[in-house]
């Protein structure tokens, strides 16, 4: 994978510190109704008061790091963890993951690197008759020391092209007098070249997928002049205001990937449907054999199932309070946390697909909305057991 790397340096500098280990993943999305008003931090308490054989310090420690501040705006999912040692590293993320609180011998690493791992980057390039600007969607983890450096900057960030310039001449006529169509022709080769500096920007970052906006006509004519392997990444064409300011620039193109993330989910959806594996028992245990390579989760998913820490396997029979190949005892952990695991291990994607309630004013709302549902947070949970593979082999 891309950041391969990365995930590499970030497990050995998590790992290896004395136990026991507190590992927090909070969600501080503002967009979620449930955190509205800072109610994360109320969770956070809860949660540590429930937690058996917590030590009193890693939850003073836990406490004072998200009562003591504000996470960046956009922080969607803070993630810390703290040691006996001394030992605390804390991250944003630009991405949503489960709420998990966890206490081991070493720290819950698995949704941190998935979140690394399967950051899919996005280009979006803001097409004007005079210029064209490239925009590209920055790293997913933000870690602490980086943190005031880039906290303005929202999910995407702007490259400065220049001096390699990807300005015309001038902006093009559609009229049909000579003149008109000279302008056009400039405007064309300048598409065809500002398309070939996109792309080798674009490739140059694994960026795999385009979002171009601007007005239709713009758009178009720009789609039209991309090579072809890049042509193949347009996801969407957006009518956005390009002279509007960065943040609502930055705001609009946030929309766009949560509306293709969701396109992305009900495609896979229908995969499962036609020929994946579904229900927890039978998708466990392929993702265990190695033949799941994307696996399709809800967000919520409230079961455990049972685990053996000597073979590091998931036992699908609740019942089998010994493993059925080693015969030590087993224990009950979230069946999240086990599905993080083994895809880590077993080297599978995973989205987690998260409901998305309507907005409704009265009970009547609601409850049409709800006789209504066929999102693909509703599929997965009324046809799949909340869980789904689509098949290597």
């Amino acid at each position: 994978m891309a950041l391969a790397e990365d995930i590499r340096g970030l497990k050995q500098r998590l790992e290896g510190h004395e136990g026991p280990v507190l590992s927090v993943y909070l969600s501080v999305n503002p967009r979620y109704n449930e955190n509205q008003g800072q109610a994360y931090k109320v969770r956070l308490k809860d949660a540590l008061k429930a937690m058996e054989g917590l030590p009193e310090a890693l939850s003073e420690r836990a406490r004072q790091e998200v009562e003591g501040g504000t996470p960046p705006p956009r922080a969607r999912t803070l993630v810390f963890f703290a040691a006996g040692d001394g030992f605390f590293e804390r991250y944003h993320l630009q991405v949503d993951l489960p709420e998990i609180y966890r206490l081991g011998e070493r720290p819950h690493v698995a949704p941190l690197v998935l979140a690394i791992d399967e950051h899919e980057p996005y280009g979006a390039a803001i097409v004007e008759a005079e210029e064209v600007r490239l925009f590209v969607s920055t790293q997913p983890v933000v870690a602490d020391e980086d943190e005031e450096g880039t906290a303005g900057g929202g999910l995407f960030r702007e490259l400065d092209l220049k001096p390699r310039g990807m300005y015309p001449v001038s902006g093009g006529s559609t009229d049909m007098d000579p003149a008109g169509r000279t302008q056009d022709a400039h405007l064309h080769r300048f598409f065809v070249e500002a398309g070939k500096t996109t792309q080798k920007v674009l490739f140059s970052d694994n960026v795999r997928r385009l979002i171009l906006a601007g007005t239709k006509q713009r758009t178009t004519a720009f789609r039209d002049a991309l090579p072809e392997p890049l042509r193949e990444r347009v996801v969407a064409e957006e009518h956005v205001a390009t002279g509007a300011p960065k943040g609502e620039i930055f705001e609009r193109l946030e929309e766009v990937v949560e509306r293709v993330e969701r396109e992305e989910e009900e495609k896979l959806i229908e995969q499962a449907r036609e020929r994946g594996v579904r229900g927890v028992k039978d998708t466990v245990e392929a993702l265990q054999e190695g033949r799941v390579y994307q696996l399709i989760a809800l967000w919520d998913l409230d079961a455990g199932i049972r685990w053996c820490d000597h073979d590091e396997l998931a036992i699908t029979d609740a019942a089998r309070e010994e493993c059925p190949y080693c015969g030590r005892d087993t224990r009950v952990r979230p069946l999240t946390d086990v599905l993080m695991d083994l895809a880590v291990a077993r080297d599978a994607r995973v989205e987690l697909v998260r409901a998305q309630d309507p907005v409704v004013g009265t009970p009547n709302e609601d409850a049409e909305a709800r006789r209504e549902r066929h999102g693909p947070s509703d599929v997965l949970r009324d046809e799949f057991e909340g869980l789904a593979g689509l098949l290597r082999y």
